[in-house]
C-alpha cells in the first residue's frame, strides 16, 4: 500500500494573529479526500514497530505498550493540523503543530489557545497602549500594518513590560517542590514555544526515522501539492528510489525529481562552477527518471475524483457480483 506525502495548503496566516489563523483554517477537498483514500485502504502502510521511532523525551514508554506495528498513512510538513481535521488517523506532522506548546525545561504539551488567552488577560494594560494609535481604517492595505517579516506593526515596543506566563507544569512541580521541602528550590519554571520546527532547528530524528520506516514498507510514494525543493521532503523521495518503489508526483509546476528540475539544476551548477554530482547522485536521478510518474493538476479536485471514481468501481463490482 502506498503512503502519501502531503503539502496541501488552505489560507494564509499573514493577516491574523498566528494562534488565530490555525483556528480558523479550514480542511479542503484535498484533505477530506486523502481521508477518504484511508478509510477505504487505499493509503497507508503498517510496519514494524521499532524504539527509534520514539522519543527520547517520551517517559510514558510507549514503546513498551507497543503492539510491535506501526501504521502510517500521510506525511507532512503543514504545521496547520488540517489532516487532523479532516479526521485522518494516521499522521505523522513533520514540523509539529502551531496550535500546540511544549515546554523547554519539562518537555509538557499545553494548547496554544488557552495560552494566549491567559498572556491577553495579563497583559491588558500594554495591549491598550500598543493598539491605541492604530486606525485600521487609515489605509485598505493590510500590508502596510505589517513588518518586513510578517509580523503586525505595533506602536508599543517596550517589550519588556509584557508578563510572560511560566509553564504551569513545572510550576505545579515547583509549589509542590516547596511544600515537601524546607530547603530552597532552584528550579526555574521553563517557558513555552511552539511545537514546530522553525527555520534552522531540525526535525526530530525519531520522527524522521518513523517516515523511512513507512517508506520501506510502502509498495507507492504519492507527493501532493509540493516542488520537493526541500530537503525535509525530498529525502523521502530519495529513500523510495533507493528501494525502486515507484513515485507519483501530483503538483502543478516541475518538481526536483523530475527531469526537467534535475537537467536545470545541472545547468546552475556548471555556470557556478560546482562540481559534479557523485555517482551515487548520478545513479539515483536515473533511478527517479523510470520511477516517478507525474500528475500535472491540482491537488483537491484530482484527488477528490480519484475517490468518486474508486466509489463508482467499487458499485458497480458489488452490483456485477450480486447479480
Amino acid at each position: 500500500m502506498c503512503i502519501s506525502l502531503s503539502f496541501l495548503n488552505a489560507l494564509s496566516p499573514q493577516i491574523m494573529p498566528p494562534f488565530l489563523f490555525f483556528q480558523l483554517k479550514k480542511k479542503k477537498s484535498g484533505h477530506e479526500a486523502l481521508t477518504e483514500l484511508e478509510r477505504m485502504g487505499r493509503i497507508g502502510v503498517t510496519f514494524e514497530d521499532s524504539p527509534s521511532y520514539y522519543s527520547n523525551d517520551d517517559d510514558d514508554d510507549d514503546y513498551l505498550f507497543s503492539n510491535g506495528l506501526q501504521k502510517l498513512s500521510i506525511i507532512t510538513q503543514n504545521v496547520d493540523g488540517l489532516h487532523h481535521k479532516a479526521n485522518s488517523r494516521h499522521v505523522t506532522e513533520l514540523h509539529g503543530r502551531g496550535n500546540v506548546l511544549k515546554c523547554m525545561t519539562c518537555g509538557s504539551f499545553h494548547c496554544r489557545r488557552e495560552y494566549h488567552d491567559l498572556l491577553t488577560k495579563l497583559n491588558q494594560g500594554w495591549i491598550h497602549d500598543a493598539l491605541k494609535d492604530v486606525d485600521v481604517e487609515e489605509d485598505d492595505s493590510s500590508s502596510s500594518k505589517l513588518r518586513p517579516d510578517g509580523d503586525a506593526y505595533i506602536a508599543n515596543d517596550n517589550y519588556g513590560d509584557i508578563i510572560v506566563p511560566p509553564c504551569p507544569t513545572c510550576l505545579e512541580k515547583t509549589n509542590d517542590d516547596d511544600t515537601t521541602t524546607t530547603a530552597t528550590t532552584t528550579t526555574t519554571p521553563g517557558f513555552l514555544k511552539p511545537d514546530v520546527v522553525f527555520f534552522g532547528d531540525s526535525v526530530p530524528r525519531h520522527r524522521v526515522e518513523r517516515c523511512y520506516g513507512a517508506v520501506k514498507a510502502s509498495d507507492g510514494l504519492l507527493c501532493i501539492g509540493s516542488s520537493l525543493a526541500v530537503h525535509s521532503a525530498f529525502r523521502f523521495v530519495r529513500a523510495a528510489a533507493e528501494e525502486n518503489i515507484p513515485i507519483c508526483i501530483l503538483n502543478v509546476g516541475k518538481t526536483r525529481a523530475e527531469e526537467g528540475m534535475i537537467q536545470q539544476q545541472q545547468q546552475q551548477q556548471q555556470r557556478k562552477g560546482s562540481r559534479s554530482r557523485s555517482r551515487h547522485d548520478e545513479e539515483l536521478y536515473e533511478k527517479l527518471e523510470k520511477l516517478v510518474i507525474k500528475i500535472e493538476a491540482p491537488a483537491g479536485p484530482t484527488l477528490s475524483a480519484c475517490v468518486q471514481m474508486l466509489k463508482s468501481s467499487f458499485s458497480s463490482s458489488s452490483s456485477s457480483s450480486s447479480s
